[in-house]
């Protein structure tokens, strides 16, 4: 990168908030996935008039610039696979405010999750997305990849808990959207449309989300199946007797042993699959729903279930759930995690597909699933260096993006498409559907800079 840029973006941010060293670079040409882009350097900005002004500095010298937070994006949306711009924006991590009257917090794009659910605790408030990775995830990547989490089958994704976003465009030019208008300004929805864009339409530098109260109890049941496909008919059976748990969780058989051989839960070690349900609400009305859902239960052959007696062992049971990404670990030293979502009355028969195209391949396959709504996550292990291996769980991946679309489900429910997934889009849309994103992207984008060669086939 030419020296007068360098320079150009020093007067804009500081000296230090430039990196420009190999080895600085390195450590932002990768996020958690397997992809790897070097940026020619590395920009920390502390305001969105800082953002505004890289952006033009980049747009008038055809920069390309990729916009990240902390790096735990999964499907390489984050990694600069051309170079550019590392546009690193961890340190606007300011919460605005929070104004309980109207049920809103306005934070900046680097928030931390967790430090701002810590920070609605002491008013009894959540921001309902929960990704696994909220300890590091940002409210800006939450944003840009529409994350869920373990509570979204009942209180939904990202793009249903954000109001509104002061946006920066790849041209340097900064807009509002949704609720940072005000509640009597008609508009197109800009905000449903950028959030979940993967950062390829702008940077969100502002965001105003609603906040949700806090339940006033819960109640936490572990049950035990002899088959995945029992534990998924449960599943349907209660959403379709209409209860909606905030939590709905399937692990299988080799999952529930790894965690439990490194946490030492007393996890059923002979299921072939657990399911994690809670429910939230009123004493009065939690209590009926689980009466319902023992009944269910029993109905669809569970061996055993046990619900928590104490908030303490309520937390046990959640550790469980929450320690499945470190343990996998122990069983491989590589994985490659996939996001699929098929319709929920198809989740038991998707499952046992799944468990097929590991003995298929002749990998392994663990599942985790967000089950309330046919959200899975299997994690195919390798060892790296494997080149065999690693060529049979590509395949396995490949089949599996297959039977999702086939079994009329998405590629992604919120990892995002991100490099991972670009070539599976033209399966999965219309070519005239493809074709009027690609127009969308141009309105935004013409010149194709900002997060260029993500998301669109």
């Amino acid at each position: 990168m030419h020296a007068s840029v360098i320079n150009s973006l020093k007067e804009i941010v500081g000296s230090a908030s430039v990196l420009t060293s190999l080895i600085e670079r390195e450590a932002y040409a990768f996020d958690s996935s397997t992809y790897f882009g070097l940026p020619e350097v590395v920009v920390f900005p502390h305001s969105t008039e800082e953002v505004s002004r890289v952006m033009r500095l980049a747009h008038s010298r055809r920069i390309p610039v990729v916009p990240r937070g902390a790096g735990t994006n999964l499907s390489g949306g984050s990694v600069p696979i051309k170079g550019g711009i590392a546009l690193v924006l961890t340190k606007m991590n300011r919460i605005l405010e929070i104004d309980l009257e109207n049920e809103t917090a306005l934070v900046e794009p680097g928030v931390v999750n967790l430090d701002l659910q810590r920070a609605l605790e002491p008013y009894k408030y959540i921001f309902a997305p929960d990704p696994s990775s909220q300890k590091a995830a940002t409210i800006g990547g939450n944003v840009g990849e529409c994350a869920g989490g373990i509570r979204g089958v009942k209180y939904g994704v990202t793009k249903n808990h954000i109001l509104g976003l002061e946006v920066v465009l790849p041209d340097g030019s900064i807009i509002t959207t949704g609720g940072l208008l005000g509640e009597a300004n008609p508009e197109i929805d800009l905000t449903w449309l950028l959030v979940g864009s993967e950062g390829t339409l702008g940077i969100a530098t502002k965001i105003l989300c609603k906040l949700t109260r806090q339940p006033e109890a819960y109640q936490t049941v572990l049950s035990v199946f002899n088959s995945l496909q029992k534990a998924g008919d449960a599943v349907s059976e209660i959403i379709a007797r209409g209860i909606v748990p905030p939590t709905l969780e399937i692990m299988d058989r080799a999952l529930t042993r790894a965690v439990d051989d490194f946490i030492k839960l007393g996890l059923p070690r002979d299921a072939e699959a657990i399911l994690l349900i809670e429910v939230d609400g009123y004493e009065e009305e939690i209590q009926r729903q689980i009466n319902v859902i023992i009944e269910v239960l029993k109905k669809n052959g569970a061996q055993s279930w046990r619900s928590a007696a104490s908030a303490a062992e309520r937390e046990t049971l959640w550790l469980g759930r929450r320690s499945v990404n470190g343990t996998i670990g122990r069983l491989r030293p590589a994985y490659v995690v996939q996001d699929v979502t098929v319709p929920r009355d198809r989740l038991p028969e998707m499952l046992e597909r799944v468990a097929a195209i590991g003995t298929k391949y002749g990998i392994t396959i663990v599942q985790v699933a967000h089950a309330g709504d046919g959200n899975l996550h299997p994690h195919l292990l390798y060892q790296p260096g494997n080149q065999d291996e690693i060529l049979r769980v590509e395949q396995a991946a490949e089949e599996l993006f297959h039977e999702t679309l086939v079994s009329e489900g998405t590629l992604t429910g919120e990892h995002g498409v991100g490099l991972e997934k670009r070539s599976h889009m033209k399966d999965a849309f219309t070519p005239d559907t493809l074709e009027f994103m690609h127009k969308l992207k141009t309105v935004f984008d013409p010149a194709g800079l900002l997060n260029p060669a993500k998301l669109l086939p």
